[in-house]
């Protein structure tokens, strides 16, 4: 009989020592709560501002990104719109919660893993933030969400009725809080206020939850794109396949339907190079003929008229002197 009561004793003392632990533990995490309550309190009012900065920010794209269905989230996944968790996330200090209370995905658990997903920007900055986290794995509750999960939501979590509601969108993750040690919360929180300060992100405190809600700036979303990509192992340029697409030769261009005009000055006359003998010629036969004429003139000439040639010499000796003292004074 004794030894047959042995294992429940045991089991009996297993117990015992558990419920000892689970005692000061629950205190602890009593403790542990109110003081992220009071960082809440202390982060309210500018949460209210990230709130309101979030909603004018992304109201004018709401239609076009909203994952109103499960259909819609299952065809974003499909085709790229939304980029699922890397296989491996503890070896990107990531602890999505799977299981416990409240884990990703709790109102559709069937279909888990379609949750784990996002915008690859919203994954691209969870990953920069958990990078930064040095003291131990961040803790994500939340990616995306559909339309109608969200209003079943509605009916537990208050922070779920929002007009923008950035999760059925793609573009925001929650990061828990309860399980991590308060200096792990105090680190996540520098991170985030510095990656806000920096224009990357933006972040509420959730206090009923007890959660920090990020969404990444719309000015980042290319970086943190290509973020996702790097850690994803896109294809580098290096291993790139390049494509060539045919095109019509000679390129069909439309004609343009200009009018073509030519502007010219003269700037000097003279004779092509094998014409100088004969422009000379010409020259000294003409500078004869009027010498020859002058000379029959004047012997024919009567006293009046060869006064007038005298005048006219001295008139074109005038203006010859003339003409020389201006192109002097002008050489000058």
């Amino acid at each position: 009989m004794t030894q047959r009561l042995a294992p429940f004793r045991v089991l009996a003392a297993a117990a015992l020592l558990v419920a000892a632990a689970a005692r000061p533990a629950s205190a602890d995490s009593i403790a542990h709560a109110q003081k992220l309550d009071r960082m809440m309190v202390a982060l309210a009012s500018r949460s209210a501002r990230d709130a309101a900065m979030i909603k004018r920010l992304y109201r004018p794209h709401l239609r076009l990104l909203l994952l109103n269905a499960y259909p819609d989230l299952e065809g974003a996944l499909a085709t790229g719109g939304l980029a699922p968790l890397p296989d491996d996330p503890a070896r990107f200090n990531l602890a999505p919660r799977l299981d416990g209370p409240h884990p990703i995905g709790e109102k559709d658990l069937d279909n888990q893993v379609n949750y784990l997903a996002a915008r690859p920007a919203a994954i691209g900055a969870l990953i920069v933030v958990a990078s930064r986290v040095r003291s131990g794995p961040v803790e994500i509750t939340s990616l995306v969400r559909h339309g109608g999960y969200q209003a079943v939501l509605k009916t537990t979590n208050g922070n779920a009725s929002t007009s923008v509601p950035m999760h059925t969108m793609g573009l925001a993750f929650d990061i828990a809080l309860v399980n991590a040690p308060m200096a792990r919360v105090q680190e996540i929180r520098r991170v985030l206020e510095d990656m806000r300060a920096a224009g990357d992100v933006l972040f509420i405190g959730e206090r009923q939850q007890l959660v920090f809600h990020v969404v990444p700036h719309p000015s980042r979303l290319g970086y943190f794109t290509g973020i996702y990509a790097q850690a994803m192992g896109a294809v580098s340029s290096t291993q790139a396949v390049e494509v060539v697409a045919q095109a019509p030769w000679p390129p069909q261009l439309p004609p343009l339907h200009a009018t073509p005009r030519v502007v010219t000055d003269i700037v000097d006359v003279a004779p092509l190079p094998n014409e100088w003998q004969a422009w000379r010629a010409a020259l000294a036969a003409d500078a004869r003929s009027v010498d020859e004429r002058m000379k029959a003139g004047a012997g024919t000439a009567t006293a009046p008229l060869a006064a007038m040639a005298l005048l006219r010499g001295l008139l074109a000796f005038l203006v010859a002197l003339a003409t020389s003292v201006w192109r002097i004074a002008n050489h000058l």
